[in-house]
């Protein structure tokens, strides 16, 4: 009864952080869509480009972090040990920061000469001013995994909404105020709005940290165990990370060879890599938050040998994975041209028909994005992140393939393919793994079939509204109340979900014992 009252509380915590990354993830968005407006596509290019390299350092350094202390501290706490779950934590902390601060020191003092190899001279600006951030990212991080190893999701939640919040303000405010000085220098200043947004998001979660945290021993714990656990996830979390880099490097050149200049060739790659992922990237984060909440639970559920929860739970959460992408994935690819009139306006005709294609071949890889990152996280969580890795590095080195072929023949139409089907890779991968290392989920054909109908529902419901208002508001918003709508009576009526998995999601009410 207890383990059951720990996890509905659980539960609860994690719906809202769920709609909290939701909202989180709006405020992104937003940020994406004036800022691209603000600086152009050229400028947001620029910003991609550095953005990139910032977030290796992370991968580097402490995205990892997260998964690794939540891990950790989740399965010492399990089963009593809460002196060396603090030094866990600690220990893990401590190696965060210090590979952080090298990291940092390195982009600060080269950062253009990272940027001239990139073929993006000037940006060696953004550099310097992003630096910081790789340091404080480490501290938010750590702090992150401690209170999700703890089960207590809020703090996260509230450091999710300051980060975007501040981002969201400051970003495009010194973007607007710094534009008269030319690409480098608003591409810096929306940059500085990323620091300033981790610098407050860490502020919040230590004095949090410091006002709850428990007296109590520190139980040392060997440095070499922490890096052992990590090395996998470290390897796991920079694969996609590298991937970005080595776009980065090539697909300047690359996209010349199809016969761009130079500043058409950065106009594109800020359209695909800024514009477009922007709304790819929405809908994941709903996955992203589910991975962060179900990890801490399975960890529990395999430290104490509860192979049946740990199969509920994890069924539930692909089930989930595939309800919310399906819909997105469908919605995007039937109206990826009234997204982009809508939302950029600044762009030509030319960039409009462009990016419409790319976020046309988006919507297609928002469903395989999602299932790669959630059989990511269910691998992570028991001990098989090598296995995640290595799924991912084969998708990742098959797209680099695939876009030395495609690019220099189709231009950025190329990049986008090169991305679907090397996701739809990692995906199958993923999922063939995680069958032989558990077993076929009980009736997952069924599931899926049901799925797949209520999504043909969905799209049938909302072929009215696309093909016949030529405004783009009328036209996405009758889309999405008629769609919603139809998917959802759908999914209830096919029975999707089993009553128990209605109830662990607080949508019906327990019966009474």
């Amino acid at each position: 009864m207890k383990a059951r009252s720990i996890d509905k509380n659980y539960a609860k915590k994690a719906g809202i952080l769920t709609a909290v990354s939701l909202f989180a993830k709006v405020l992104g968005a937003l940020y994406r869509i004036p800022l691209t407006n603000v600086i152009g596509a050229e400028g947001v290019g620029l910003y991609q480009l550095i953005f990139s390299i910032y977030a290796l350092a992370i991968a580097l350094t402490s995205s990892f972090n997260s998964t690794l202390i939540s891990r950790g501290v989740s399965a010492l706490v399990a089963i009593g040990e809460k002196d060396k779950a603090r030094g866990y934590f600690s220990k893990a902390a401590a190696e965060s920061f210090v590979s952080s601060l090298l990291i940092a020191s390195l982009l600060f003092l080269f950062g253009e000469s990272i940027a001239r190899l990139q073929g993006a001279g000037g940006g060696g600006l953004g550099y310097r001013v992003i630096a910081p951030a790789v340091v404080l990212v480490s501290i938010l991080t750590s702090l992150k995994g401690w209170f999700g190893g703890n089960l207590n999701l809020t703090p996260t939640a509230a450091s999710i909404v300051i980060e975007q919040v501040v981002k969201l303000g400051a970003g495009i405010a010194l973007a607007v105020l710094f534009r008269s000085r030319g690409v480098s220098a608003a591409a810096a200043a929306a940059l500085g709005g990323v620091t300033l947004s981790e610098a407050a998001a860490t502020f919040a979660l230590v004095l949090t940290y410091f006002r709850r945290r428990e007296k109590g021993r520190i139980e040392s714990v060997s440095l070499r165990q922490i890096w052992k656990e990590g090395v996998p996830l470290r390897l796991n979390g920079l694969i996609l990370p590298f991937s970005v880099f080595v776009d980065s490097l090539i697909l300047i050149r690359l996209l010349s060879r199809f016969g761009l200049s130079g500043r058409s060739a950065l106009s594109q790659y800020g359209i695909y890599s800024g514009a477009i992922s922007s709304i790819v990237n929405f809908p994941v984060v709903l996955v992203i938050s589910l991975a962060i909440a179900i990890i801490p639970l399975l960890s529990r559920a395999k430290a104490t040998r509860d192979l049946t929860s740990l199969k509920e739970k994890s069924a539930l959460t692909v089930k989930l994975t595939l309800a919310v992408s399906l819909p997105f994935s469908l919605a995007l690819i039937l109206l990826s041209r009234q997204a982009v009139r809508l939302l950029y306006p600044v762009f030509s005709v030319e960039e409009m028909r462009l990016a419409s294609s790319l976020l046309a071949i988006g919507g297609g890889t928002v469903l395989f994005l999602s299932l790669t990152q959630i059989y990511g996280s269910l691998l992570q969580a028991v001990d098989r992140a090598e296995v995640a890795t290595e799924s991912l590095a084969i998708a990742m080195l098959v797209r680099v393939i695939l876009l030395l072929i495609l690019v220099p023949k189709i231009g950025a139409i190329g990049i986008a393919l090169a991305t679907l089907i090397s996701y739809a890779l990692a995906t199958l991968l993923n999922v063939l793994k995680w069958v032989a290392y558990t077993g076929r989920a009980e009736n997952a054909f069924k599931t899926l079939a049901s799925l797949t109908a209520s999504g043909a529902i969905m799209v049938s419901a909302i072929l009215a509204p696309v093909l016949l208002f030529e405004s783009a508001w009328i036209s996405i918003l009758v889309s999405a109340a008629v769609g919603s709508v139809a998917y959802l009576t759908a999914v209830f009526a096919f029975k999707v979900f089993s009553a128990s998995e209605l109830r662990q999601m607080g949508l019906k009410r327990a019966e009474k014992e």
